[in-house]
């Protein structure tokens, strides 16, 4: 029995699921439920508010499952294995409320208990049996694939601002230990940026630090607590896991010649999303021991990462008296802000703030989205990554969502984005 077989059974008491429809899954009509599955405004589109409770119920679900794999990581519990878990997270329990209240507003049946509305979040969303009102992309997407959290859901489960749930997600702990990190280390304003910005830009580039990297940093970033514990060592404990060896010398890793993520023996493809990347063998020097990224971190913080590392190597190759490039500006306020210095002495420059957005879901995206206002800006541009451009509709999904959320906020894929920004600072050479 799976995690979640039991984790139901042990609230519900119940260890055989009822069918979704009363009948038999076999009789189930799924093309039938995705035709039903927007519910319809004034216009005969998507009606927002329904929107927005359904995304939020989706949000739930998925937040309640990563609180799920926590407390299963926390004691131990294997995907199979034989303890019980606890009672449901709270957060479930609210979106079994709200989808049981959505059923009996539309005169259908809510899943009868837990196991089965575990067994619906293995569905595509557009499948269920309570139409929901989400996008066309994100109808097709599922909250689980087997016993693990798919793209969708880990992203989903970030957007949750509940107490009981969002304290346990481990990227918090991450961006709480650098920040610390950096404040410590930095003497002004102005050094506690740049320090953040290295340690940004190391999660981005090394999802597997040997310790001997470890002791060169703790040279660079030698602050320390009152026990004198660093607190790059505190950040590196929260943002990887440690693996010891038995004697110094060399321990050989397979990894993905483009990302860098470690890769399981046998693969012959990466697996990070947009990543093209072939598996190669890579050797770690150490002494006792190398730290790999806890998943946690890989998922919130390198995958979507890569995008800014790309944007920012690309741009870098610009940078010079026509165009100035700021790393996540304000302590991450924008992914980068580009001043372009073709003005005269006494004029402001021309300032654009960036946002590298990699996410699944470009509702999700545009619901999580916050415009800061601390960089001031002629152009505030979201960027995404081209694979994303692979879903149908992705782009025009993602304006459409921002509207009524945001203004003045442009969308644009990576490619034309880049373009932009060499016509501009070609320009700005041309003016001066």
């Amino acid at each position: 029995m799976s995690i979640t077989q039991k984790a139901a059974a042990s609230s519900s008491g119940r260890t055989k699921p009822r069918s979704v429809d009363c009948d038999s899954p076999d009789d189930y009509n799924p093309a039938a439920a995705v035709l039903a599955s927007r519910d319809a405004g004034p216009d005969g589109g998507r009606d927002p508010q329904a929107a927005q409770d359904d995304y939020l119920l989706v949000e739930l679900l998925s937040a309640a499952l990563a609180k799920i794999r926590l407390e299963r990581q926390r004691t131990g519990i294997q995907a199979h294995g034989t303890a019980e878990s606890g009672p449901l997270p709270r957060a479930w329990r609210d979106a079994r409320g709200r989808l049981w209240w959505k059923a009996q507003t539309l005169s259908l049946e809510g899943p009868g208990n837990d196991l089965e509305l575990f067994d619906w979040c293995r569905r595509p969303l557009g499948s269920w049996p309570v139409p929901l009102s989400l996008s066309e992309a994100d109808l097709e997407a599922v909250l689980l694939e087997g016993d693990s959290l798919s793209e969708f859901a880990e992203q989903a489960a970030d957007l949750v601002q509940h107490a009981d749930v969002e304290a346990e997600l481990v990227q918090n702990q991450v961006f709480a230990a650098l920040m610390l990190c950096a404040r410590m280390n930095g003497g002004d304003d102005d050094a506690v940026q740049r320090v953040y910005c290295r340690l940004r830009r190391l999660l981005i580039d090394l999802p597997v630090l040997s310790d001997r990297e470890v002791l060169a940093l703790a040279w660079e970033l030698p602050a320390t607590d009152s026990d004198h514990d660093s607190f790059l060592a505190k950040f590196v404990r929260v943002a990887y896991v440690h693996h010891p060896v038995q004697a110094p010398g060399k321990v050989r890793l397979r990894r993905c010649a483009a990302c860098r993520n470690l890769v399981d023996d046998g693969a012959v493809g990466c697996g990070t999303p947009g990543c093209a990347g072939v598996p190669e063998r890579h050797e770690v020097a150490c002494l006792g021991g190398y730290w790999t990224q806890h998943r946690a971190t890989r998922q919130f913080f390198h995958d979507p990462g890569l995008l800014e590392g790309r944007l920012l190597d690309h741009l870098g190759e610009l940078v010079d008296d026509m165009l100035c490039v700021e790393d996540w500006p304000c302590l991450d306020a924008w992914d980068m802000a580009l001043t372009f210095k073709d003005q005269e002495p006494s004029a402001e420059a021309e300032c654009w703030a960036v946002d590298a957005k990699d996410c699944s879901s470009p509702a999700l995206l545009a619901r999580g989205f916050r415009c800061d206002s601390r960089v001031l800006a002629r152009r505030r541009i979201i960027v995404i990554p081209m694979h994303r451009l692979k879903t149908p509709g992705y782009h025009a999904d993602l304006e459409r969502e921002l509207q009524g959320r945001v203004s003045g906020v442009e969308v644009l894929d990576e490619r034309t984005f880049l373009r932009q920004v060499t016509v501009r600072a070609r320009q700005s050479g041309e003016r001066r």
